[in-house]
């Protein structure tokens, strides 16, 4: 072989190995993964993240978490929305975030009728969800707290915020959506391939998996503690579960829990579990309180406004009902 064919073969084999370690590098940095675990907002947070720059989305993704859970948490005495509850009757000004996740909250609250209702807190206290002192009130003491649970009571004017005496703010039947959907533009900033974020039990998935086209999400029995009750296959989004397991006691036999009717001042009980899958975690994490307190009217109300949607309900026999647009598979019977 001349000298010259001998380079030429060389110079491929050279340009070969750049080329194939060029695409291991860049298929590392595509499956780099970061994750950190912790406690929230009194919530259990998972975040892992895949990506060139996965290491610098968590770090800004758990540092928004951070900054926007001292505003928006009810029982930090310094955040924003503890600051409105102190200071009912007047108005008190606020960030940009904590002005935003009101004007959500009262938008899903429009939209539901007031099934969800972010004032729900005076009734929160009187059942003891707040403190663990569960108790059964009277039918008086609830009609008093009635009246103090109205989202049309919520007054904003610019940045400020107000609400009527005797009222108070509860988020956290959308705070966990909002967060995923605030972590999901900080992902696109950072152009990260995939993220798996669980927020106290809701799911955000974010890109696209490692393998197929479509994420698998489980969602848990509302029975036994470490089973499903099925799966559902998406796309980019979240899934956002409200279930009578979370919190809960039982008195007499009958179980009362923490989601409660805004109409009425009383748990619902006539389903035990609904999940609602969105694109927007905002949208699921209210619309799965709304439609957990609707119960079976849940799917007329989705046919008529939310028929994009995908929704589960489990009810108290075990029976499922899920929406035909849905890939959903239940779980086989061991």
């Amino acid at each position: 072989m001349s000298n010259k064919g001998s380079y030429i073969i060389k110079t491929l084999i050279i340009l070969t190995l750049l080329i194939f370690s060029i695409f291991l590098v860049r298929s590392y940095e595509r499956n780099r993964e970061a994750s950190q675990i912790g406690i929230l907002m009194d919530t259990f947070v998972d975040i892992r993240v895949w990506g060139k720059d996965s290491d610098k989305a968590l770090k800004e993704s758990w540092k928004l978490l951070e900054d926007l859970s001292n505003k928006i948490d009810r029982f930090n005495p310094n955040s924003e929305i503890s600051k409105i509850n102190k200071n009912a009757g007047d108005y008190v000004e606020v960030s940009s975030d904590t002005l935003n996740i009101i004007k959500k909250a009262k938008y899903f609250a429009q939209i539901t009728n007031g099934y969800f209702d972010p004032t729900i807190a005076p009734l929160m206290k009187i059942w003891g969800f707040y403190d663990k002192n569960y108790r059964i009130p009277d039918k008086k003491e609830i009609e008093d707290k009635l009246k103090y649970v109205d989202y049309r009571k919520i007054y904003i004017e610019g940045n400020k915020v107000m609400i009527e005496k005797g009222m108070e703010l509860d988020l956290g039947g959308i705070a966990k959506g909002y967060l995923i959907d605030r972590i999901f533009e900080v992902l696109r900033k950072y152009s990260i391939d995939r993220a798996v974020l669980n927020l106290g039990g809701q799911v955000g998935v974010y890109g696209s998996p490692q393998k197929g086209d479509l994420w698998e999400v489980s969602i848990r029995h509302p029975r036994k503690d470490q089973d499903f009750i099925g799966r559902v296959f998406i796309k980019e989004g979240s899934v956002s579960t409200s279930g009578d397991y979370e919190r809960f006691f039982i008195k007499d036999n009958k179980r009362y829990c923490h989601i409660i009717n805004p109409k009425d001042g009383y748990p619902s009980n006539s389903v035990i579990s609904v999940s609602v899958i969105s694109k927007s975690g905002t949208e699921a994490d209210a619309l799965s309180t709304a439609f957990f307190i609707l119960g079976k009217d849940a799917i007329s109300l989705w046919k008529e406004k939310f028929s994009y949607l995908g929704l589960v309900i489990v009810f108290p026999n075990l029976n499922l009902w899920y929406s035909p647009n849905l890939e959903f598979e239940v779980e086989s019977k061991k």
